[in-house]
């Protein structure tokens, strides 16, 4: 078993001694296998014996979560002034300086981004953001345009993307909470307080794209 799936694991753990459904972890872990089928089961036998919230809830906690060093800063400065468009236009500037040079982007790629309201800012509107993750392979991503091609290039999940190539919808759409986590840490911590995401759009639901919105 690999790293990351074992912090994998060890997430979906904690999540579900949160809510005191322990014993599904260990019932789900005792036929756990590296592969799709095992997470459609998993995420079967979720959707059973918990309620939507908390399915949600425990497949957020499984995030993979953003550095805190500049989260820090932003957390100190909303604590002084609780100016919320404030704290967002920083984490926006932050955001396009880092991706431009991780992903080697030009002046017009960066537009495509901003103007999709891609990456870990968002668009703020009010105290709702709506967040578009942007394509994990982002250069591969707009070199094809067969469909089945663009959602596997865009999927940042390396425990399903792989059953993507095939083209099916290999796992329920709640999966795809997990990615909603990551906004959902980056902002509770900011912020100091539980806030609610809710995934409006995602690739395993047959959309082009995940887009989620954070309810501050």
């Amino acid at each position: 078993m690999n790293d990351f799936e074992k912090q994998w694991l060890n997430k979906l753990k904690v999540g579900l001694q949160k809510i005191g459904r322990e014993d599904l972890f260990e019932e789900v872990t005792n036929s756990h296998q590296e592969s799709i089928d095992w997470s459609a089961q998993l995420m079967d036998k979720l959707n059973s014996e918990l309620t939507e919230d908390e399915v949600i809830e425990v497949m957020c906690g499984c995030a993979c979560l953003a550095p805190k060093n500049y989260l820090k800063i932003l957390r100190k400065e909303y604590t002084a002034t609780k100016d919320l468009k404030h704290v967002h236009k920083l984490l926006q500037l932050y955001f396009e300086k880092s991706i431009t040079t991780y992903k080697n982007l030009n002046d017009e790629q960066l537009k495509y981004i901003v103007d999709n309201d891609m990456g870990m800012a968002g668009k703020l509107n009010g105290n709702v953001i709506t967040a578009v993750k942007i394509p994990k392979e982002f250069h591969k991503y707009f070199q094809t345009e067969d469909p089945t091609e663009k959602r596997y290039h865009y999927c940042h999940c390396p425990r399903i993307r792989e059953a993507l190539k095939s083209g099916d919808q290999p796992v329920n759409k709640n999966y795809c909470n997990c990615g909603a986590g990551f906004y959902k840490d980056i902002w509770e911590f900011i912020l100091q307080r539980s806030v609610k995401v809710k995934l409006e759009e995602s690739i395993l639901q047959g959309n082009q794209q995940c887009k989620i919105n954070i309810y501050l």
